[in-house]
């Protein structure tokens, strides 16, 4: 009689446990829509010539990996394991897509900035007109800004050591956060 009774406080518990995962992957897959949402805009305010082929992947796959958690949570008879690896697996996804995020907007913003700067040099310094527009032609047409901002901030730094750091700490203080 005890076993039985132990079993059934086991069964209990296991299906508790089994109900709070439901809640929790179910509150999560809808933070994670709205946080797609939210993502998108930011990006659209940012104003960019393009958005990089990484970015549109990680956003892709992560859109569409909460639409697979969504479905497996609509099932008659829902796989909670399943829906715990994917919600591990989209939970990576989102961390991932917003760090890219903030990556993306951090590089196109400095290498706007140090563009910008690199007027007080471009007319009397070839080899950072030539950065410039190499700079600019990556940043426009390849949308790989990390490397435009490479670019420009090696050019500056031979004719302004330390110019980087200084733009680069000035943002960190006033970055932006994405507002979910």
């Amino acid at each position: 009689m005890k076993e039985i009774e132990d079993e059934q406080v086991a069964v209990s518990h296991r299906l508790a446990q089994i109900e709070k995962d439901d809640i929790n992957a179910r509150q999560k897959a809808n933070v994670y829509v709205n946080r797609l949402h939210t993502i998108k805009r930011y990006m659209e305010k940012r104003n960019l010539p393009g958005i990089p082929q990484n970015f549109l992947q990680l956003f892709f796959t992560a859109s569409n990996n909460i639409e697979e958690l969504m479905a497996e949570l609509e099932e008659a008879q829902v796989n909670i394991e399943a829906v715990n690896r994917m919600l591990e697996i989209t939970t990576n996804d989102m961390e991932a897509l917003e760090e890219e995020t903030y990556n993306i907007v951090q590089y196109a913003t400095l290498t706007e900035q140090l563009l910008q700067y690199s007027n007080r040099y471009r007319s009397f310094d070839e080899r950072i007109q030539e950065a410039f527009n190499e700079s600019l032609e990556i940043f426009e047409k390849e949308f790989d800004y990390h490397a435009s901002f490479d670019k420009i901030s090696q050019a500056l730094e031979v004719a302004e050591p330390g110019v980087t750091n200084r733009f680069v700490t000035s943002y960190e203080k006033t970055r932006e956060t994405i507002r979910f």
